[in-house]
């Protein structure tokens, strides 16, 4: 896991070096802007609260998956935006052939550290909801009984996120954010039984190479 975030934030960071010559010195412009970012999503280990004919105090394990995110919102000044974020995180399991998907609606707020250089510091987050579902390939988690299908739930979650830009021009800049996801605990609905699939909360890393550009 180590290694993979470590290639990631290596290939991040030789990208945007080549923009580095393309950067010029001055102000973002304000107004409207629209960002896009995309990269690893690494989901710790999860309660597995309940599972069909699973015994109680497992855990789900996931592999390294990937997040797409985009947002828009208002560039208020320098130093101040305000928006929306929507993504979609995709992780298979690590023990059953299946996976999590993981959809967020969040509103965010971002700050900036305005100075005269082309590196522009950020940090920002929010709270939202995400549309969660799982689908296993008759297959099973924690020992239970095997499942074929797909399942949803809508729950709230948040994030927290910086990182750096590196300005192009005063309307559009690429760089690097580390987001953390956490979203509450979700349910799954199984047919023909009386049992659900219950996970706990996901907590999920992001690392991921970002564009914006204003209007």
């Amino acid at each position: 896991m180590k290694n993979h975030i470590r290639s990631v934030s290596i290939l991040s960071a030789f990208g945007l070096l080549t923009l580095l010559p393309l950067s010029i010195h001055g102000d973002e412009h304000h107004g409207l802007y629209f960002s896009a970012d995309l990269g690893g999503a690494l989901v710790e280990s999860t309660a597995l609260n309940e599972f069909p004919d699973a015994p109680p105090g497992g855990k789900v394990e996931f592999n390294p998956g990937v997040r797409l995110s985009a947002a828009g919102g208002y560039r208020v000044n320098d130093w101040f935006s305000a928006g929306g974020e929507f993504g979609v995180m995709w992780n298979t399991f690590k023990d059953a052939d299946g996976y999590l998907s993981q959809t967020p609606l969040l509103a965010n707020v971002e700050f900036r550290l305005p100075n005269k250089s082309q590196i522009v510091p950020f940090i920002g987050g929010g709270p939202g909801m995400s549309f969660n579902a799982v689908w296993f390939d008759n297959d099973n988690l924690g020992g239970g009984s095997r499942v074929d299908g797909s399942a949803g739930d809508v729950v709230f979650a948040w994030q927290l996120y910086g990182g750096l830009r590196f300005k192009i021009n005063e309307y559009m800049s690429a760089g690097v954010v580390y987001k953390y996801f956490d979203a509450q605990a979700s349910k799954f609905d199984v047919d023909n039984t009386s049992q659900d699939i219950r996970f706990g909360k996901t907590h999920t890393h992001c690392i991921s190479a970002c564009f914006s550009m204003s209007y």
